[in-house]
């Protein structure tokens, strides 16, 4: 499951700042996706930071177990790093705090990894939760770009945004979209339109909106999307094509 996600999301690619976004349509759980790219980048033995402001470190350890690495190693091996966006948040308001101090702590945790190593990877988890934190649209999307810029210092890192897209008139629907247009790779995921079933989780959309600047789809006009249908198990995803089940 692991090999497909990472064929998918171009991750073995020489992509310089490889930018992924993972949005979650109308509440549809993605942290499958978010949870692959962790395992891989423990076993590629490549310098990750978690940002969450949505699950703890301890849920991505007991998720990581199941997929066979220990994530409290790699954190004690100075592999991995974490930052806790949302005890950050609360540290900030008890100390009467400018706002805008967790986005520079953030920036200032990136350029710290990077000091010690040729190559940072970026897991933002939850970066929608930033506009329930009462920051402006401007203000997210600005940070976004920030993250950006100062991943592309070290050398085709992987930049992975998770985020909620839910009704058109909502402003995460709009940060979903702009985040959509810096991307290299989107990836969709939805429920079932026909409800629930025992077979098939959901369906999952991935769109390569950055591929359209490289040189071998250059005259490629209109670039189909890959679709596949899948279903959740406690130690994995199995994926299926569309009309097989």
């Amino acid at each position: 499951m692991s090999d497909i996600i990472t064929s998918c999301l171009q991750l073995q690619k020489n992509i310089s700042t490889n930018r992924i976004v993972v949005k979650e349509i109308n509440g549809c759980d993605g942290s499958f996706i978010v949870n692959c790219v962790i395992s891989y980048c423990i076993k590629q033995n490549s310098p990750l930071l978690i940002v969450s402001s949505h699950n703890s470190i301890t849920h991505y350890h007991n998720v990581g177990l199941r997929m066979n690495h220990n994530l409290f190693k790699s954190c004690e091996a100075g592999v991995i790093d974490y930052f806790d966006f949302g005890d950050a948040t609360l540290t900030n308001i008890m100390e009467y705090a400018e706002s805008d101090q967790l986005l520079i702590d953030v920036l200032k945790k990136i350029e710290e990894m990077q000091r010690n190593h040729d190559t940072v990877n970026i897991i933002f988890d939850g970066i929608t939760h930033l506009l329930d934190l009462q920051y402006t649209l401007q203000e997210v999307n600005k940070f976004g770009s920030e993250i950006i810029e100062i991943a592309a210092k070290s050398k085709n890192p992987l930049v992975i945004f998770h985020c909620n897209d839910v009704m058109e008139d909502d402003a995460n629907h709009c940060w979903a979209n702009l985040l959509s247009h810096k991307a290299q790779t989107v990836v969709e995921v939805e429920n079932l339109s026909s409800g629930l079933s025992s077979d098939v989780s959901g369906h999952l959309t991935i769109k390569y909106p950055g591929n359209k600047f490289n040189e071998e789809h250059i005259h490629t006009v209109d670039m189909k999307p890959k679709k596949y249908l899948y279903k959740l198990f406690d130690r994995g995803v199995k994926w299926l094509a569309p009309g097989t089940v």
